[in-house]
């Protein structure tokens, strides 16, 4: 094991160098500064920490590996770094992209990427996320997401804070099991949709958390489990003792929506804005809810705490282009295994769709009106289909093919085009 330093004066000064040079069990000590287009794939088990500061990587064009700043194939621990301004032209940049292996994210930082994270899937893997932010990712498309995290075997996230998705989820996870604790999730300002989108249910637990659905955001639903189908083979759900804010207004609103045959367990929470009616749309075992008169106040400071360490001198920013400083006295490493198929574009979200004349796919869709609807036809097409109305004023509407309606809130009228049967409408 070697400790490989990055910086002004260093052994590499690139940090793309120093991974191309290191074996497993390496550390790699990273002056802090800004590092521009500084990019690479990594395939050795290693540690990338910041000294002195956080370390800033920045995208300014597109990464040749078309897929993120940091491509991981294996074990890697990430410590005070920052991800930003990754563009490709699938729309899926993104600051990290999981591939394989045990991922551990500490003290960082992922801001105004098309994608904060994004994870290929891997049975066998796994996602730690401590004490780290994740802010303003997305295109706007309501496919893109702060995290996403694709089916992997667990995706654990503590003390972190989740805000600002560009209209898609806060936190998106396929995940077999997925644990959400002590951490802060918010809309802010911004339109994202879901707080947590859990779409093929598994194992989940989401406890001691504080939870704020903003006033601007595009899905009234806060929780979702199980939403997309294609379940996972074991389904639990807990949300408990957390503090939970509502700040949409609407009678649409819900703290969870749970479409699987799983009873979900949600006590001990504390709720601001929701009505007992808004605790939960499907099964759920609710207990021990605390109503607040008043909406509790909100820390929208960052979680993320570099390592303190002083580093010697002041970090100039590398070149556009770094070329990689070989090591003092490399030795000949083998052949990296060959980089996975990159990850498939992400399913659609559950997002916004204007309110003209709708229609459907075969697949199971889910849409939010974004705008007042009067005289359209929605047809949903085949598959088991959601449709939400918005609340922005009365809507009209003629619906056909779809098994849920929710009204938004205000009086709506809805026409059935056609015979249904086993339909769920609410129209609040």
């Amino acid at each position: 094991m070697a400790n490989l330093t990055v910086g002004q004066g260093k052994q590499f000064s690139t940090i793309s160098g120093a991974i191309a040079a290191s074996r497993d069990g390496d550390v790699i000590s990273i002056d802090a500064g800004t590092y521009k287009n500084d990019f690479a794939t990594i395939n050795t088990k290693i540690t990338l920490e910041g000294v002195g500061g956080m370390v800033k990587m920045v995208a300014t064009v597109a990464p040749p590996n078309r897929k993120a700043i940091l491509v991981t194939n294996t074990d890697v621990t990430i410590d005070g770094l920052e991800f930003t301004g990754t563009k490709v032209p699938d729309g899926n940049g993104a600051g990290i992209r999981y591939q394989a292996g045990h991922l551990t994210i500490n003290n960082s930082y992922f801001h105004h990427n098309q994608e904060g994270l994004l994870s290929a899937s891997n049975a066998a893997g796994s996602i730690t996320i401590r004490n780290s932010e994740f802010s303003h990712n997305g295109t706007g498309d309501g496919r893109t997401h702060n995290l996403y995290v694709g089916k992997i075997g667990s995706l654990t996230i503590d003390n972190s804070y989740f805000h600002d998705a560009k209209v898609g989820h806060q936190i998106k996870s396929r995940a077999l099991e997925t644990t959400i604790t002590n951490s802060r999730i918010a809309e802010g300002q911004g339109n994202g949709s879901y707080s947590i989108d859990l779409p093929n249910g598994g194992r989940a637990k989401i406890q001691n958390n504080v939870i704020e659905q903003g006033a601007h955001t595009g899905n009234p639903v806060i929780v979702s489990f199980g939403v997309e189908k294609n379940l996972h083979a074991s389904n639990s759900l807990e949300i408990s003792d957390n503090t939970v804010s509502n700040l949409l207004g609407s009678s649409s609103s819900r703290l969870l929506w749970n479409t699987t045959s799983v009873t979900a367990t949600v006590k001990d929470n504390s709720v601001f804005g929701l009505s007992p009616n808004q605790y939960s749309k499907g099964l759920a075992a609710v207990s021990g809810t605390k109503v607040l008169s008043t909406k509790p106040a909100f820390d929208a400071s960052s979680p993320w705490s570099p390592n303190s360490t002083p580093a010697p001198a002041p970090i100039p920013d590398p070149d556009p282009a770094p070329t990689p400083t070989p090591a003092p006295a490399p030795t000949p490493e083998p052949a990296p295994a060959p980089e996975p198929a990159p990850a498939p574009a992400p399913e659609p979200a559950p997002s916004p769709v204007d309110p003209s004349n709708v229609t459907g796919t075969s697949r199971d869709d889910t849409f939010t009106l974004s705008g007042v609807a009067n005289g359209i036809t929605v047809d949903m097409g085949s598959g088991r289909d959601a449709l939400t109305l918005s609340s922005a004023g009365p809507n009209t509407v003629t619906v056909l093919n779809t098994e849920v309606i929710t009204g938004g809130s205000a009086a709506d009228t809805v026409t059935l085009g056609a015979a249904t049967t086993n339909a769920v409408i609410d129209l609040g």
